[in-house]
């Protein structure tokens, strides 16, 4: 061996030592999908986790990701090997799996003993990994005085394996939960993060929108996130025997895979795929392919628990709220109090989509936030905000079109409730002194109080009086278990006969997060928020109540009137120019 090949196999070697994805594919030993032994080639999923892995070591850092897994597809298999070199190449680390049962944590563990008594890399003089003790079924002592040991959530010992620096979470997303206590919050507790050689690996396939998996996925926090599509795979790929075959699985297209094909670059191998392991896999199911294989990571946790609304037709509307195009601006009530404008301004809090027209019908519906946390299981303080929606009646335009309703401006804020008032005020005279109804539930009494002194129009409910015995009339809409799940019930319905349009995508994300929770109950996913959905909801159930635009007619000026207040010729006030201005206007007065 020249002196050149001695430099570069030493080169290698040192590469090997620091970088888990080289000796991933040199040394690494798995087994396959047919029980073989072989050299692993990492896909595009592991090459993100070794990447992510390789950051943390040159930022000498704590690293923490959290792996949104589909099905076999190799996230345990970097995990091992991830957590293996580590603990090869970093002396006296204490290291833990603990899987959602001892079946999982059985076969994960199996992994990481396969890649330390095969490993063949010279890491010292004596040769070999393994370090005399340990029972190598549930504790593995390495040659650099680390240890590796399996646990199982929920058993009695769960978490007591004193202080780790290396962990790996696996399918945390179905641990059992002990009592009111998450046992991944007692896991990280005996977790050490205060430097580079603290390593953690939380993975898992997805099981609806709660728990310490999806809280951890969808806020923001050190973790990093990591996914990869079902599609990204090379693996994902069925090619077709011949083109007659393509072309009858072309012309057999269901309206799922259409859809799949235009929101995501698929190839007609990868629909193959596909429509084979929908099939045998998940006997059919859509909602559990997506699950198992999701194509993005917000679609498997919403397919993974029960959607309220019907996610195809939110799909189909959020395309094509894409496309949809929007002013943004601030709306103010003029001095006669009677009238209301509308000012273009990027940093505005209104966001309209249709300004009012002649003799169409709209409807103002507020949801006023009560300043708490509305996600399900109290996470962290993430208080709900002001949803203020104008809706346009359904109508039959000249030519014999229906319209249905749809919504035309949209307020979200947490403004102080006397400020809110003045642009729900400004937003209904704008729109011809439309029909307002305001939910007074919490912070709606003080909304309620100022429209009424502003003399707008306010929905009136009827109330029954157990003292009396007779019905009332109160001011604005009240929200109870009844009426909510009666706006929710019918809103749902229309949505499913597409009765109505919406083309704000930050209100079909909520009606998308919207979820029935273990109880049966309908309200937003943990990390979400559900404004957007009762002020929408409480609009279609009162569209009938939309009041018509009027076109404000423009008052005659005459001479007469002209000499005795010259300002009505310029009602918005005379600016004084400069000449030289004028000069630069108009070449006439040039000299």
């Amino acid at each position: 061996m020249t002196d050149q090949e001695q430099d570069q196999q030493d080169q290698l070697a040192d590469l090997i030592r620091i970088d888990p994805e080289v000796w991933f594919s040199t040394f690494g030993v798995i087994k396959d999908k047919r029980g073989r032994d072989i050299k692993p080639v990492p896909n595009v999923l592991q090459k993100r986790m070794f990447e992510h892995y390789r950051k943390c070591q040159i930022e000498n850092k704590p690293c923490k990701m959290i792996i949104l897994k589909p099905r076999q597809k190799g996230a345990s298999t970097c995990a091992q090997a991830l957590t293996y070199h580590h603990m090869r190449k970093h002396e006296n680390l204490n290291g833990s799996l603990m899987g959602d049962i001892s079946g999982t944590s059985d076969k994960v563990f199996e992994i990481y003993r396969r890649y330390a008594e095969n490993d063949l890399f010279p890491w010292d003089e004596d040769g070999g990994s393994l370090a005399d003790g340990g029972s190598m079924a549930d504790l593995i002592k390495l040659k650099s005085k680390s240890a590796y040991g399996k646990e199982t959530a929920g058993s009695k010992n769960a978490g007591r394996s004193g202080t780790i620096q290396v962990g790996n979470m696996t399918e945390v997303a179905f641990w059992p939960m002990a009592g009111e206590r998450d046992p991944a919050l007692g896991y990280l507790q005996s977790l050490y993060d205060g430097d580079n050689v603290s390593l953690v690996v939380a993975d898992s396939t997805p099981n609806g929108p709660a728990g310490w998996f999806y809280r951890t996925w969808v806020q923001d926090n050190e973790w990093a996130k990591i996914f990869a599509a079902w599609f990204e795979f090379g693996d994902s790929e069925v090619p077709f025997k011949s083109e007659s075959e393509l072309k009858d699985f072309k012309d057999s297209l269901t309206e799922d895979e259409k859809s799949e094909m235009e929101r995501f670059d698929v190839s007609w191998e990868n629909m193959n795929w596909r429509r084979r392991v929908l099939q045998d896999k998940c006997n059919g199911d859509i909602s559990k392919f997506r699950q198992e294989y999701p194509s993005d990571p917000e679609e498997c946790f919403l397919m993974s628990s029960r959607p309220r609304f019907h996610v195809g037709n939110l799909d189909q509307m959020s395309k094509w709220a894409e496309k949809q195009t929007f002013r943004m601006g601030t709306i103010g009530v003029q001095t006669d109090g009677k009238t209301a404008s509308f000012m273009p301004d990027k940093g505005g809090n209104w966001k309209i989509y249709e300004e009012p027209e002649h003799d169409s019908k709209y409807l103002v519906s507020a949801d006023t936030c009560t300043g708490e946390d509305q996600q399900m299981q109290g996470l962290a303080a993430d208080p709900d905000f002001h949803s203020v929606q104008v809706w346009k009646a359904p109508f039959e335009d000249w030519h014999g079109n229906w319209h249905v309703p749809r919504l035309v401006a949209l307020h979200h804020s947490r403004l102080d409730i006397g400020v809110l008032a003045q642009e729900v005020e400004g937003i209904a005279r704008w729109y011809g002194n439309a029909f307002i109804i305001p939910e007074v539930n919490n912070s709606g009494l003080a909304l309620l109080k100022y429209l009424l002194e502003a003399g707008l129009t306010v929905y009136r409910r009827r109330k029954y009086n157990d003292s009396s015995g007779m019905v009332e009339k109160s001011f604005g809409w009240s929200t109870d278990k009844i009426t909510r799940k009666t706006i929710i019930d019918h809103m749902a319905a229309q949505l499913v006969e597409e009765n109505f349009d919406i083309p704000d995508i930050g209100v079909l994300k909520e009606l998308k997060t919207f979820v029935i929770n273990d109880r049966g109950k309908p309200e937003a996913a943990p990390g979400h928020h559900d404004d957007h959905v009762l002020a929408a909801a409480i609009a279609l159930y009162n569209i009938d109540s939309a009041s018509a635009f009027k076109t404000p007619k423009k008052k005659q000026i005459t001479n007469r009137m002209l000499r005795k207040n010259p300002a009505l010729m310029c009602p918005d006030g005379f600016t004084r120019v400069p000449l030289g201005a004028l000069k630069k206007n108009y070449k006439r007065l040039r000299p």
